[in-house]
């Protein structure tokens, strides 16, 4: 059966591509040089050029094998036989991490597919891929949504890059079959025999057990996944009914709900924000405090490296971008000015009637600092008043743990810009004028101008 099923796999993927794939978008694989990528690689290099697609690939050095080296090279051989374009990017996972060495590797691999400029990027998980991680999952007691475990396809958060999986539907030993048949070579990774982590405990001493007794469960895994992945879409919409926002960065009001619409609400909410599920009990005790509030309360709550704030009847993500103390960054007119650490990205866009006014910024000092007190600013033209930095935040009820936090813009001391309030009357753009519209971007927040 394998070897028929193999000989239609090519043709099979190809479709799968096209259908998830516009045409004339490229399609990156992410090679990992063993089997499944392999196999992957092969299928599309030899088809989908000719179809519109064509096909780059890109090797992620995770630098914690004696032998990465090995397969940097075997990769580059393989990329350069294929005639395939071929990046590779070294990283370095920080085993110390509380989620574990292959949390901490998924994660900052992930990190390089979001930064690729391919909006596709074609993974190899396979068949036997989804059933083992649906297993996991059951076994960690996760919610309805890791049971769902991986979609065909999927956008990675704000990144703009899609991931898709075309080889979902194959078991391994279908494409050990193809790979046979092709005559290809690959690598194995020396720490698949290992079975100190849990997916390969399962692998090598569980699943063997299953096949023996329930042959089908694969395929009866994959099938509980779809089921899982639909139910979790339908208490996705019960979520937007609930209040809670689509976008990433807005606030989650609350709402009168029955308590389990409220843990749904809140679960979905911190999903959307890429932020870890909290245990039951850990829920349990958010919904207490967030709903059992006063009106006028205040509440925080620190979990996952963010703060969960509760503030004028809404729930707030803060990302902890605390200053650190004094800082300052010079701006040079760059189009984009990184703060360092968590603060963000400044973006300058060229413009005509907005923003800076451009024959501003000639000379002087511009630096980005953070509020330090006393500052004032005038916004709205010479005969509106100068008001105080203090009073315009509570004016405009910007939250005060946020106050501190703003990245401010000085020219020689004075204060020109403020995210999300606005440019100092003296420097900005007048009908006709060329200049400067700054954004303030940080990653799980909607852009400050």
């Amino acid at each position: 059966m394998n070897a028929v099923v193999a000989g239609n796999l090519a043709p099979e993927i190809c479709a799968r591509v096209a259908r998830l794939v516009p045409a004339n978008e490229m399609v990156c694989v992410a090679l990992s040089g063993g089997l499944d990528s392999t196999v992957l690689l092969d299928v599309l290099a030899e088809n989908m050029d000719h179809n519109g697609h064509p096909v780059s690939a890109v090797h992620v050095n995770h630098n914690l094998s004696p032998n990465a080296g090995k397969w940097v090279k075997f990769c580059e051989r393989l990329c350069a036989n294929a005639g395939v374009p071929l990046v590779v990017e070294e990283i370095r996972v920080d085993g110390q991490t509380p989620d574990g060495l292959e949390a901490a590797a998924r994660i900052a691999r992930y990190a390089v597919f979001s930064a690729r400029p391919e909006r596709y990027v074609a993974l190899a998980h396979h068949l036997d891929d989804q059933a083992e991680t649906v297993l996991l999952q059951l076994l960690r007691g996760t919610g309805l949504k890791g049971i769902a475990a991986m979609p065909e396809i999927r956008e990675l958060r704000g990144s703009g890059v899609n991931v898709i999986r075309p080889l979902l539907d194959y078991p391994r030993a279908v494409l050990e079959a193809y790979a046979q048949e092709r005559g290809l070579r690959w690598i194995e990774d020396e720490s698949n025999a290992s079975t100190r982590h849990d997916r390969n405990y399962l692998r090598h001493d569980v699943l063997p057990l299953l096949d023996k007794r329930f042959p089908g469960w694969r395929d009866a895994m994959s099938r509980f996944a779809r089921h899982a992945g639909s139910a979790n879409d339908l208490l996705e919409q019960l979520a937007a009914t609930d209040g809670v926002p689509q976008r990433a960065g807005d606030a989650l009001p609350i709402r009168d709900l029955p308590e389990e619409r409220r843990a749904n609400a809140l679960r979905t909410f911190l999903s959307r924000n890429a932020v870890a599920m909290p245990s039951e009990v850990r829920l349990t005790e958010m919904l207490r405090q967030f709903w059992g509030a006063r009106d006028d309360a205040r509440v925080r709550i620190d979990h996952a490296g963010v703060s969960l704030v509760r503030y004028k009847g809404e729930i707030h993500i803060e990302r902890n971008l605390a200053s650190g103390g004094p800082w300052r960054v010079d701006w040079t007119l760059e189009s984009a000015v990184d703060l360092g650490g968590e603060r963000g990205v400044i973006e300058f866009e060229e413009v005509v009637g907005d923003g800076i006014r451009a024959e501003a910024v000639d000379g002087g000092e511009w630096y980005f600092a953070p509020r330090s007190g006393g500052e004032s600013i005038r916004l709205g033209g010479a005969e509106r008043p100068t008001k105080s930095l203090k009073n315009l935040f509570q004016e405009l009820e910007v939250p005060i743990w946020q106050r501190e936090k703003l990245p401010l813009l000085f020219h020689d001391g004075r204060l020109v810009w403020v995210p999300g309030i606005g440019i100092a009357s003296e420097y900005a753009c007048q009908p006709g004028q060329d200049g400067f519209r700054p954004s303030w971007r940080v990653a799980g927040k909607a852009p400050l101008c």
